[in-house]
């Protein structure tokens, strides 16, 4: 049963997200999405609550869970064996996976911050799921790690992440040079702060 509604929950919302992409409007009706998801209204109702009116946000959460595990459990399996990368090489590659991942969804991010409001909103969610994403990914870099630093990591991880998103709304098409290149220059910046407070240790 709970496969069976996971299921459904994806349905509507690779459906949410294809209006969003096809029509770049920021807002979707229940008729849309019953007649693009083919979803009956009576299961898309017990997925999506009468009072739950910002399919944004909704929305938006079940795919960032759904990528960021994707991209973890792809992650996990690139450096198992890998004895060659060093630390920041391996963060950089988590982080480059994640931004991959959001690639054919970029259209329709930049759609949902195109206004003001929904761009705040869409933050602090986009915030919400940095935090377990982070910590997440420095668990299968640095699996045994104080957890104060842990919390300091994820935390500048969170500034370095959410300002190259800035730039990878602000490309077009695939094209991800600019995001990866300035996701290094951040995270270059990051690690030569965290070198010198003893964040992280040569």
């Amino acid at each position: 049963m709970k496969t069976d509604k996971q299921a459904l929950k994806w349905k509507l919302c690779k459906a949410y997200f294809a209006i969003i992409d096809s029509s770049l409007k920021e807002s979707v009706t229940f008729d849309e999405l019953i007649f693009v998801s083919k979803v009956k209204p009576n299961d898309a109702n017990k997925i999506i609550s009468e009072n739950n009116k910002n399919y944004n946000i909704f929305f938006l959460k079940i795919l960032l869970s759904k990528l960021d595990a994707q991209t973890l459990s792809e992650f996990k399996i690139d450096i198992a064996e890998d004895t060659i990368s060093n630390t920041y090489e391996k963060i950089l590659e988590g982080l480059t996976l994640r931004l991959e991942s959001f690639l054919p969804y970029r259209k329709s991010f930049k759609t949902l911050s195109q206004n003001q409001n929904t761009k705040v909103l869409n933050f602090l969610k986009l915030l919400e799921n940095n935090c377990s994403f982070m910590s997440d990914l420095l668990d299968i870099v640095e699996s045994s790690q104080n957890q104060s630093i842990k919390m300091l990591k994820s935390i500048a991880l969170n500034i370095v992440f959410l300002r190259a998103m800035n730039i990878f709304l602000k490309e077009n098409d695939h094209n991800l040079d600019s995001t990866i290149r300035n996701l290094d220059k951040f995270l270059r910046d990051f690690e030569d702060v965290g070198y010198f407070i003893g964040v992280i240790k040569n």
